[in-house]
């Protein structure tokens, strides 16, 4: 706050109130408002860009961690099916019961009661006693023979034949003892009787592809 005296006519030509000579006047005078200071520009938020990446790499992570196992769970299946599709084309195990072997023709323990055939010797020694006990025909029998063996004629095999008693049964063990020689143990087994055994050596023969019974002893 400044006092100033000032000429009654100074004051008079500013339009003030005209005051008695020598009179003080005091006059306030307001300092002048400083203009306000300028806004700082503000600046760019310098992490903002960052915080994009941050966030977009979290977003990657994430649907990584979903895709990876799945896509690994897949590739799982995959090797499980290409392991079972392997199995699959490998031959198949069958559940199937095999048919027991037929007994061997050089089995001594074997004690054979089938028609037997002409394929062997031992099938054909078991084929002349099937002929015998259980066809129960000379002729049979006979047929079963070398042309030239020293068995009876087939008349004569059915006279033995008949005397045997209706249901008897037979079993024959043989083994072989050398090319078409085998040891034979005939076992008789007549109704009511104990059984009773017979032993041989029979010689067979093969006369074109076929075997046939040629001696008895």
């Amino acid at each position: 706050m400044t006092n100033t005296k000032r000429h009654p006519a100074v004051i008079d030509l500013l339009g003030g109130t005209p005051h008695g000579a020598g009179a003080d006047t005091t006059t306030t005078v307001t300092a002048p408002t400083p203009p306000p200071a300028p806004k700082r520009p503000r600046k760019k938020n310098s992490r903002s860009p960052r915080l994009r990446y941050v966030a977009a790499l979290i977003v990657v992570v994430a649907l990584l961690g979903w895709f990876v196992p799945r896509l690994l769970s897949g590739n799982d299946e995959q090797e499980r099916i290409a392991d079972e599709s392997d199995t699959s084309e490998t031959a198949p195990t069958l559940d199937v019961t095999l048919p027991a072997p037929a007994v061997a023709e050089t089995d001594a323990t074997a004690c054979r009661t089938d028609p037997g055939n002409q394929k062997s010797g031992a099938g054909v020694i078991t084929a002349f006693e099937h002929a015998y006990y259980v066809t129960r025909s000379g002729t049979a029998v006979r047929a079963l023979t070398t042309p030239d063996t020293s068995l009876p004629a087939k008349e004569k095999i059915q006279a033995g034949i008949d005397t045997v008693p209706t249901g008897t049964t037979h079993c024959v063990r043989i083994t072989p003892i050398s090319a078409g020689i085998y040891s034979v143990a005939l076992t008789e087994m007549r109704p009511g009787q104990p059984p009773a055994q017979f032993p041989q050596t029979i010689i067979a023969k093969e006369l074109d592809g076929r075997w046939f019974v040629d001696v008895i002893n």
